[in-house]
């Protein structure tokens, strides 16, 4: 009892400050209700909601729904603004009625208000312009109205649209998404507040593809984290808000379009559909989406090494340069086909609790052929003649299918004045591979010379100077087996994460108030990746272990047809390669004619498995408190990973497979996170904005997994040692919203220690004399990297000129960053006596001086802007657009030379739509007018990594709104 006393007696004052809000606040006057547009009886977010004569207010959030507490007095005057609309002043008596519930309809109006006004389609991006205004920290918003008028597919199209934002593309479309020059990989990525898992085996961060773009409510990118985020991501945080029913009248859309690939002229499909409405307490919303796209590209790639020139004079190091090693034309055949669910369901008990149900389902499948004729290069007497040369057709055959499943249940309950929050969330992302099939065909006899006519460098000619050989590369009846691959490989990732969150709000004053709030969660990852693999070296029509001989086997065998005259419209022709149906019809009937090849088997079978399971704890503590017109945020994030990682190492002797190793891995990670932000007020429509944040990033399994990967002369290694990348982050941005739009500029600095890179370098895996020349890449820590930013962005339409002129308006941003990173420097390519073990010391993998040198970080663009062009009338839109970024470093290579750059974009894309009537819009769009290709180059612009052409496509359609 004494014990118990004098804790309460040493903690009295602390109890008394905790306590005193809420005590203060439960003798205080609160109203609440709903604001809707009087018209189409829709929700309106972030109408202004205040009691005249004191700064004591709030806004409508996403459901239109308000609440207002902490009123002293008994008679007051409510004003509820929202930008287009007239404003309205309602008189209440808290004697009358303690505890009001209103609903409150507001008129449109053409009558400028103090805010944000822009009339026609463009009105809806008001209420996302409205939320960025009013957040606490610095982020951009894109909302479901503003996403329709851009001709985009999916969720990273969108995100292409918002400052600081570049991507990566696959066949054409926007994938992986790169945050203020920083890698995808540091940047985390949410449905519905909570991250979601990647159906990647090898990373973290999401393809944004798999959603669709017609599945989205509102996109927020966050560049500024706040103590209840998840401190995981250096560059930022991405969330994209399903929808949710809004209103008792009925919501119901639908939309239905079909368009054309003029690549491969087929047809392309879209269906979607959208149901929400409220029943009293309960809602309930369906959305739903079908796409599928029959598109292709046509491709032209290299790789490079760095080599002798044989005969050269010059000896040693000098005699070291660039060479292909490979030239390869490539022509995919490709049908993408998703499909989308998310159904979401809530039940209001009352104006202060509610219950959720929120699902997502997506399905992205991938169905890909891929044909390719391969010139191996090898013996260089220059850069354009080599001595020992080989043709091969190869081909490769796959479905893959990709799902992202999420489903969430929480709800909401405010006790007294404070408010209590929790959520259980689980998400499983999956990829299946099942019944790939790679196979490879080369050139029969001695080897053949090969020269290149590089007259034109980006699409050189190949020649065949000896005559001797020169027959051996097109007589294709006698081309034989390599290599035939068949696997099924999967990939399951699933988060389970229960959370809370309490906030207890406070007021001094009507100019002196805020609040506290506390939280805590924990994120189960459970991530494994499963390859099956049977690979054959060669067919022999005679077996030594079955009777019978089988058929010869060539390309004339599976040969199905296929000619491709003009690739990329250079005369470059595709001919005799092989069909993947014919040849697993072969496989299937003379399979006992397929040299099985143990060593390859074993090492695609178990090289890439693996398990990881991480268990994160996360807790914070925050505070908001407003000055008047001064806010100032801060708090402190702990997070903790633990981690139990399990990969496989392939023993060999010498080159014969032994046996299998299991590796394993067991630590922790600890984080402490301070945040601070300000915003103020300098008037009702410009905020001055600025963060300090430190916050981190996880590697991506591939860097820091225990595992080997071989694809032909290259090898990668996971790096278990790697330390977590950690950043200091400071942000400034000034923000001036107008009467026809906004304008914001701001500037950032990162500092990124321990970011992580892949280290390349020419090594042997064992004795010189047993194991060749490989590159080895390894994932290793850099020692610092810094970002400098600024970012400029401008929306708004020209209401100021005369007639239908006033209907045009610009939707433009522009992001400049630069970095340097500093790294161990690398070795010249041409120093190739280290051995490097996996598993082992890698103390040769490294210059022994331990010199540095500086790189830009990867992944980062100087110059990043979008220019758009729209015309905006009461029933015409119509948006032309332009999104650019400038060449970043994409991979290092074992020198300066070998290094890989993702070279410079610039797309247009055209959109257009007419309200036929008030019910029925039709619509097309018009993709990449401009056909620009996805370009790597090596080292320098003039050398062509890879050039992939996809052409434009476009779609015709309408939509339903009832």
């Amino acid at each position: 009892m004494a014990t118990l006393l004098y804790f309460y007696k040493k903690h009295a004052i602390f109890l008394a400050m905790l306590l005193l809000p809420l005590l203060t606040l439960a003798q205080q006057n609160t109203i609440s209700g709903k604001v809707i547009d009087a018209l189409s009886k829709e929700a309106l977010v972030g109408a202004t909601i205040q009691i005249e004569g004191t700064d004591l207010g709030t806004s409508s959030d996403a459901n239109g729904l308000f609440n207002l507490s902490g009123i002293a007095k008994e008679e007051v005057v409510l004003k509820v603004a929202f930008v287009g609309y007239e404003s309205i002043s309602l008189r209440h008596n808290f004697g009358k009625n303690p505890a009001p519930v209103l609903s409150i309809r507001l008129q449109p109006t053409s009558v400028a208000l103090a805010e944000v006004q822009i009339q026609g389609k463009a009105e809806g991006q008001i209420r996302a312009m409205i939320e960025q205004k009013k957040a606490e920290n610095i982020k951009n918003i894109v909302s479901a109205e503003q996403i329709a008028t851009f001709p985009d597919m999916n969720a990273a199209e969108v995100m292409q649209r918002i400052p600081g934002i570049t991507l990566q593309r696959d066949q054409g479309e926007g994938r992986f998404v790169q945050l203020r020059g920083t890698p995808p990989e540091l940047t985390n990525f949410n449905v519905n507040g909570e991250q979601v898992p990647s159906p990647q085996g090898g990373v973290r961060y999401v393809g944004m593809d798999i959603i669709p773009a017609d599945q989205i409510q509102f996109i927020e990118v966050s560049k500024v984290m706040t103590p209840d985020m998840d401190a995981d991501g250096i560059g930022g945080s991405v969330n994209i808000k399903t929808k949710e029913a809004a209103d008792a009248i009925p919501d119901v859309r639908a939309t239905f379009a079909s368009g054309y690939n003029n690549l491969r002229q087929k047809p392309n499909y879209q269906f979607q559909f959208t149901y929400g409405q409220r029943f009293g307490k309960f809602g309930f919303n369906l959305n739903s989406s079908f796409f599928q796209n029959n598109q292709g590209s046509d491709n032209i790639e290299y790789e490079f090494v760095k080599g002798p020139f044989f005969g050269n004079q010059n000896a040693g190091v000098n005699n070291f340069q660039v060479q292909y090693r490979e030239m390869q034309l490539r022509h995919y055949d490709i049908t993408r086909t998703r499909i989308s669910v998310s159904p979401t369901f809530d039940f209001r008990f009352n104006k202060n609790s509610m219950l959720y149900l929120r699902a997502m389902y997506n399905s992205f499948n991938d169905d890909e052929t891929r044909r390719r004729l391969i010139y191996e290069l090898d013996d260089a007497l220059s850069e354009t003649y080599y001595l020992y040369g080989g043709v091969v057709h190869d081909v490769r055959d796959r479905v893959k299918k990709q799902g992202l499943y999420t489903l969430s249940l929480g709800g909401e309950h405010k006790i007294g004045q404070a408010t209590f929050d929790y959520q259980v969330f689980y998400a499983l992302a999956e990829e299946k591979e099942p019944d790939r099939l790679e196979a490879a065909f080369e050139s029969p006899g001695q080897a053949i010379a090969i020269s290149f006519d590089t007259t034109d460098r980006d699409y050189p000619r190949i020649k065949f100077p000896n005559a001797a050989n020169a027959g051996n590369a097109t007589r294709y009846s006698d081309f034989t087996l390599d290599e035939l691959l068949l696997e099924n490989r999967s990939v399951s990732d699933k988060n389970f994460t229960p959370r809370f969150n309490l906030t207890i709000p406070y007021s001094f004053s009507t100019s002196s108030k805020g609040y506290v709030k506390f939280g805590g969660k924990i994120r189960m990852k459970d991530k494994a990746r499963d390859i099956r693999a049977e690979s054959f070296g060669a067919y022999t029509a005679q077996s030594t272990l079955y009777p019978g001989v089988g058929p010869k086997l060539s390309l004339v065998t599976v040969n199905d047809g296929f000619l491709e005259e003009n690739l990329l419209n250079q005369g470059y022709t595709l001919q005799y390669m092989p069909s993947p149906t014919l040849l697993r019809n072969f496989y299937e009937f003379y399979p006992q004619h397929f040299v099985y090849d143990r060593n390859a088997t074993r090492t695609q079978s178990f090289g890439e498995d693996y398990t990881a399971k991480e268990r994160i704890y996360a807790a914070y503590g925050m505070f908001r408190h407003d000055f008047d017109r001064l806010m100032v945020l801060g708090g402190l994030r702990f997070e903790q990973t633990d981690i139990d990682y399990q990969g496989a190492k392939i023993l060999l002797n010498g080159n014969r497979f032994v046996g299998i190793d299991t590796l394993e891995d067991q630590r922790t990670h600890r984080f402490l996170l301070p945040q601070l932000q300000l915003k103020y007020a300098v008037n009702e429509n410009f905020n001055l904005r600025a963060a300090a944040t430190y916050t981190y990033s996880r590697p991506n399994f591939d860097d820091v997994l225990p595992y080997r990967e071989q694809d032909r002369e290259s090898v990668k290694f996971g790096n278990p040692n790697l330390r977590y990348p950690r950043s200091t982050n400071l942000d400034f941005l000034a923000e001036r919203y107008f009467r026809k739009g906004l304008i914001s500029g701001g500037v950032f600095y990162k500092q990124i220690e321990d970011f992580v890179f892949f280290f390349k370098r020419f090594a042997h895996e064992g004795d010189p004399k047993d194991f060749g020349l490989v590159e080895i890449t390894k994932a290793i820590n850099g020692n610092k990297a810094e970002v400098y930013g600024a970012e400029f962005q401008a929306q708004f339409k020209f209401d100021f000129l005369p007639g239908f002129l006033k209907n045009f308006g610009v939707y433009t941003n522009y992001t400049y960053t630069f970095s340097e990173a500093k790294i161990k420097q690398r070795l010249p390519a041409n120093f190739t006596d280290a051995v490097v073990v996996f598993g082992e010391d890698d103390a040769d993998f490294f210059s022994p001086d331990q010199k540095q040198e500086t790189i830009p970080l990867p992944g980062q663009a100087q110059h990043t802007a979008n220019f758009a062009l729209f015309f905006d009338s009461k029933r015409f839109f119509t948006r032309l657009t332009a999104n650019y970024h400038d060449a970043f470093l994409s991979q290092l290579g074992a020198d300066r030379d070998l290094d890989e750059y993702y070279d410079e974009e610039f797309r247009l894309d055209f959109t257009a739509n007419y309200d036929l009537t008030k019910n029925l819009n039709v619509f097309t769009d018009v993709i990449n007018l401009t056909n620009t290709p996805l370009r790597y180059y090596l080292g320098d612009s003039t050398r062509v990594k890879q050039q992939e052409f996809y052409s434009w496509w476009c779609r015709l359609g309408v939509k339903l709104n009832f």
